[in-house]
Parts: structure tokens; C-alpha cells; sequence
């Protein structure tokens, strides 16, 4: 496949985030962009909606599972040293 240039203008700060995103994937950012408009594509907008208000939602019950894994964490943490305390005895 021939390959053709295409010229896109971006801000600085875009293009700054452009290349950090390409670089944290291991692509360069014309296959980053190649990439991402395919992926346009491929969602609709009530399909890029519906994934908004699923990461609102995500969001708001994220401190409240921080909270039961800290508290599921302290119970194994009290239940690892009462098993430890009691093969010290022995």
C-alpha cells in the first residue's frame, strides 16, 4: 500500500499530548492517529454517551470501594497476626 501525506494542524499543547499518548503506547503518533480515527468510527455518539455516564457513575462509587478494600485489607491484616501470634506460642 502506497503511503500519502497528510498535513493536520494542531495546537502545541496537542501536539505535546499527542506524542506522550503515542509514546506511553509504543506508537509513533501518525499510527496514534491512524488509530484513533478508526476507533471514531467504530462508536457512535450514543455509544460515546453511554461510556460517560458509565464512568460518572464509576467515579462516584470509586471512594466507597476504596473504603471496603481498606477494610477487607485491615481484617486480613488482623487475621494474618492472630495466626502469627498463635505459632509463636506453640
Amino acid at each position: 500500500m502506497k503511503s500519502q501525506r497528510l498535513t493536520l494542524l494542531v495546537s502545541p499543547e496537542d501536539k505535546r499530548h499527542f506524542k506522550h499518548l503515542a509514546e506511553d503506547r509504543g506508537l509513533t503518533t501518525s499510527e496514534l492517529v491512524r488509530q484513533a480515527v478508526r476507533a471514531y468510527g467504530v462508536s457512535s455518539i450514543d455509544d460515546t454517551r453511554e461510556l460517560a455516564a458509565l464512568t460518572a457513575e464509576l467515579r462516584e462509587a470509586l471512594p466507597s470501594m476504596r473504603k471496603s478494600v481498606r477494610s477487607a485489607n485491615a481484617s486480613v491484616e488482623r487475621a494474618l497476626a492472630s495466626i502469627a501470634s498463635r505459632q509463636v506460642k506453640r
